[in-house]
C-alpha cells in the first residue's frame, strides 16, 4: 500500500526526521483558514500516489492567497494518471542549497533490505540512475544485524558529505531503516533530501509503501480506490481476490498464485496474450462466481481460461463452485478449463455436463485457448 506524501511526512516527523511545516487542504474553504496561520509564499503539492507530478505542474510555489485558493479549486477533483486528486499539501518553502537522494527498499536479487543514496536528487533521479548507475551508493543490510554504523558512514562519505551534514544524514538514514522495518515497508524514500542555506537537512518529499500482507498490523491505514490502478482491481480486492490487468485477450482464472503465474508463462510461450492475473485459490475456492464476473468485465476478451489444481481443496469441490458460477453468470465467451487434483474425474464430469471443454493438463488447455483467441 502506498501512502500519500503527507502521511509519510507525518511518520517522519514523529520519528524525528525534519519535515517542512505544512497543512493538508481538501477545498478552497480550507485555504481560507490556512491563510490565518501560514505566510506566503507557499508550496502547493497535489497529493497523488503516482510519480512525475512535478513535471505535470502539480507542484507550485505561489505568493498570493487568491491564486492559491484558485489553484486548489482547480486541482481538487482533477484526474492525474487515472487518479483523482482529493487533497493538496500547503507547505513552507525551503531555501535549497543542495538536493540528495535516500531510500531503503528490498534488493530483488538477494531478497534483503538495501540502503541507497546519491549526492544528487530531484525529479530526474531515474534518468541519473540509468545514465550513471555508479552515482547511486548502495549497502545491503543483513536483516538480523540491521543497518550497521560503518555502513552508514560508508554511504555518507561516498555521497560527499562531511561535518554536520554527515552527522545529520547519518541520523536520517538510520531512522529511515528503523521505519522501514517497523512499518513492514517495501520502500521508504526521500527525494529530495534537502540541505538548506543554513546547512539544515530536510525531507522535502516522502514516499512510503507498506507490504499489503502486513496491513493487519497497521490498521491505521485503509486501502481505497486511489490505491489501485484499475477499477476491476479494486473490485476484486473488495471481494478478496487478487487481480492485475495485463492488456491481452485471454482471460485467466486459476486456483493459486503460483499456478496463475505458470499459466501466464505458458500462454506467452505459446504466442498468446493474457488479459489478466486472477487468483481465487486458498480460502477463496467458493469465490468462483465473483472471479468470473470480474474476468468477464475485461474489455476485448476472446476466451476465458480456467485452471484448477485441487489438493487440499478437492477438485470436485472446486468444480461445484465453478459450475454454479457459470450457470449464474452465463458467459458468452468460450471457456476452456484444465481440471486436476483429488476427485478430478467427478469434477470433469460436472464441468463437461454444462458444455465446457476440459483438459487434464494445463498445456493442452493453454494451447486451445490461444487457438480460440487467434480465431
Amino acid at each position: 500500500m502506498k501512502l500519500y506524501e503527507y502521511q509519510g511526512k507525518e511518520i517522519f516527523k514523529q520519528a524525528g526526521i525534519p519535515v517542512p511545516d505544512g497543512i493538508v487542504v481538501a477545498s478552497p474553504d480550507d485555504v481560507e483558514r490556512c491563510s490565518e496561520t501560514m505566510k506566503v509564499p507557499v508550496m502547493l503539492k497535489a497529493q497523488v500516489l503516482a510519480g512525475k507530478r512535478g513535471k505535470a505542474g502539480l507542484i507550485q510555489k505561489l505568493d498570493d492567497w487568491s491564486k492559491i485558493k484558485e489553484t486548489v479549486s482547480e486541482w481538487i477533483g482533477k484526474k492525474f494518471s487515472s487518479e483523482k486528486i482529493n487533497s493538496v499539501l500547503l507547505e513552507k518553502p525551503l531555501s535549497i542549497e543542495r538536493e540528495l537522494y535516500a531510500a531503503v527498499t528490498i534488493d530483488p536479487a538477494s531478497g534483503c533490505p538495501i540502503m541507497m543514496a546519491c549526492g544528487e536528487g530531484g525529479m530526474d533521479i531515474e534518468e541519473l540512475s540509468a545514465a550513471r548507475p555508479e552515482a547511486i551508493v548502495t549497502e545491503k543490510v543483513n536483516v538480523f544485524k540491521g543497518l550497521l554504523p560503518f555502513q552508514v558512514r560508508n554511504i555518507v562519505t561516498d555521497i560527499g558529505l562531511g561535518g554536520d551534514a554527515a552527522r545529520s544524514a547519518s541520523k536520517i538514514l538510520a531512522t529511515m531503516y528503523r521505519l522501514f522495518r517497523s512499518y513492514d515497508a517495501e520502500l521508504v524514500e526521500i527525494n529530495p533530501l534537502v540541505i538548506d542555506s543554513e546547512g539544515k537537512m530536510w525531507a522535502a518529499d516522502a514516499k512510503f509503501r507498506i507490504d499489503d500482507n502486513a496491513l493487519f498490523r497497521h490498521r491505521e491505514f485503509k486501502r481505497g480506490r486511489e490505491q489501485f490502478d484499475d477499477d476491476l482491481e479494486y473490485e476484486a480486492f473488495k471481494l478478496g481476490l487478487s487481480y492485475v490487468a495485463l492488456g491481452g485477450n485471454i482471460g485467466v482464472i486459476c486456483t493459486g498464485a503460483g499456478l496463475t503465474m505458470t499459466t501466464l508463462d505458458l500462454i506467452k510461450l505459446n504466442g498468446g496474450n493474457p488479459a489478466n492475473f486472477l487468483d481465487f485459490g486458498g480460502a477463496n475456492y467458493k469465490n468462483a462466481a465473483n472471479a468470473l464476473k470480474i474476468a468477464l468485465k475485461i474489455k476485448g476478451l476472446k476466451v476465458l481460461l480456467l485452471v484448477t489444481f485441487g489438493l487440499f481443496a478437492r477438485a470436485d469441490t472446486i468444480a461445484e463452485g465453478v459450475v454454479q458460477a457459470i450457470r449464474e453468470v452465463k458467459p458468452e465467451v468460450p471457456i476452456i478449463m484444465a481440471v486436476r487434483g483429488t476427485g478430478e474425474e467427478r469434477a470433469r464430469e460436472m464441468i463437461e455436463a454444462i458444455g465446457i471443454e476440459t483438459y487434464n493438463d494445463t498445456e493442452g488447455a493453454v494451447k486451445r485457448a490461444v487457438e480460440l483467441a487467434e480465431a
